[in-house]
């Protein structure tokens, strides 16, 4: 896989390693985000110990990291494959040693599993690192375990204050995952992030030589596919807070994905109390809590959304269909999983339509500065009242007025006039403090008709989000 964006992260590695004296990083994200590629690729021209941990007892580790690092400690006139690493101030002192002159990367990836068999760690790095002295020698500890990893900065926490670079590694946007597919037209990048969202590892496995039928076919709908168990890997291996006795958060997120929205309906599906598991969720970024922009945060009047576009594919489509693609029944079965793609895709495009206008409003001086993107419905409503359901809303300054709203549609195409008429309804109807000149953006996969270009109407498709 080639090296694709990240330039952000790129840039605050580069200032962190040109800071004087020595220096400690962390780096952290979910599983399948690119945190061992992109460190690897920062790093293919420095001076680099790169451990992996991996849960082994102490000796073995420091075994391990003994032959890794043998190359830069021979000016201590040691032979590390002879004489291995006793501890971990025997390390801190070799390796700090090395970096005198010259800076030297250690790179513990995956720490949360040095802390299962040494839970003390976070304590004697803490100390150590206090007496590391005026060398060159840069710590970076990564992990996908999120709560562990954000645990090890809290405030009470023994490396609390101590690192000078601290870095989330996020998903991609849907920008940045099409240029993953170049060769792919803007509406089938569009439908390959729907199903991979922005994961790397994923969007990697997807051929962009290949049709969206053949890629489905391929990964999922055969039962060597390498995402046909992915989803259940997912759920097995992501670092829910309070253990798996009961796996709340797991039935929390198959209720959301089934269309259990709301707080009353999660609880009533799981016969639990939620609270608990949906802010686990929310903090490892499985899920987005979502209200209408203005409304006061409210639990249990919002609405909860599986945030992972694969997660959220897999739970709601692919697992149901998994034990008939496991007997043969795949081809068959890939016909149905396009139909439900159709439906499952209009709220991912609406999240790729607001994703969108996150990137061009802050440019556009009419909407500046620009305080949030959101969608907004009106809460309380009767069953005959319309919630005036607005897809995208741009708030603007201190009074945070709207200046934008607009509408997304996954057809190809959408007529315009329509959807200007209903926007224009909505904003008056809404209640919202509407600018005195309002922005109205319309949105299709690839076309929008019958409107005439105005200066206060954006037209948005899919060549203009993953062009």
């Amino acid at each position: 896989m080639s090296f694709i964006n990240r330039r952000r992260e790129l840039a605050a590695l580069d200032a962190w390693w040109n800071q004087p004296g020595p220096q400690f990083g962390v780096v952290w994200g979910r599983r399948r985000v690119g945190k061992s590629f992109l460190i690897s690729h920062w790093a293919r021209d420095k001076r680099v110990v790169f451990h992996v941990a991996r849960n082994r007892a102490v000796q073995q580790e420091l075994a391990l990291l003994s032959r890794l690092a043998h190359p830069f400690a021979s000016d201590s006139r040691r032979d590390l494959t002879r004489r291995p690493f006793a501890d971990w101030d025997d390390v801190i002192e070799v390796l700090a040693h090395a970096a005198k002159d010259e800076p030297l990367l250690l790179v513990i990836d995956e720490f949360g599993e040095l802390l299962q068999s040494e839970p003390n760690l976070e304590s004697a790095l803490r100390a150590l690192w206090e007496q590391v002295g005026d060398t060159k020698l840069r710590l970076l500890i990564t992990g996908s375990a999120v709560r562990v990893m954000e645990a090890l900065q809290a405030e009470r926490a023994p490396l609390f204050g101590r690192a000078t670079l601290r870095l989330h590694l996020r998903p991609f946007t849907p920008g940045e995952s099409a240029l993953m597919l170049p060769g792919l037209g803007a509406a089938d990048r569009a439908r390959a992030w729907g199903v991979c969202g922005g994961t790397p590892y994923y969007l990697a496995l997807w051929d962009d030589q290949a049709t969206f039928q053949q890629n489905l076919e391929r990964l999922v709908c055969t039962e060597q596919g390498i995402l046909l168990n992915e989803g259940e890997l997912v759920l097995a291996t992501e670092d829910f807070a309070g253990g798996r006795r009961e796996r709340i958060p797991e039935q929390v997120l198959r209720a959301i994905a089934a269309g259990r929205t709301k707080f009353s309906e999660i609880k009533d599906a799981i016969g639990a109390e939620p609270t608990r598991a949906l802010q686990a969720l929310r903090d490892l970024g499985l899920i987005e809590r979502v209200q209408p922009v203005r409304a006061k945060p409210d639990a249990r009047r919002a609405h909860y959304r599986v945030a992972d576009n694969f997660l959220a594919f897999w739970l709601s489509i692919v697992e149901t269909h998994r034990p008939a693609i496991v007997r043969g029944l795949g081809h068959d079965v890939l016909q149905v999983v396009q139909e439900q793609f159709d439906d499952f895709m209009g709220d991912r495009w609406e999240e790729a339509f607001r994703a969108h206008l996150t990137l061009i409003a802050p440019k556009d001086p009419r909407l500046s500065p620009v305080v949030d993107v959101g969608q907004f419905w009106r809460q309380s409503v009767s069953g005959a009242e319309d919630p005036c359901q607005l897809d995208a809303v741009v708030l603007t300054g201190r009074s945070r007025t709207v200046t934008l709203v607009g509408e997304a549609k996954w057809g190809a195409g959408a007529n315009g006039q329509r959807l200007l008429t209903g926007l224009r309804r909505k904003a008056i109807e809404s209640g919202l403090p509407i600018a005195d000149e309002l922005v109205y953006a319309l949105c299709a996969r690839e076309t929008v008709t019958h409107v005439d270009p105005a200066p206060d109407i954006i037209s948005i498709t899919a060549a203009d989000i993953f062009g």
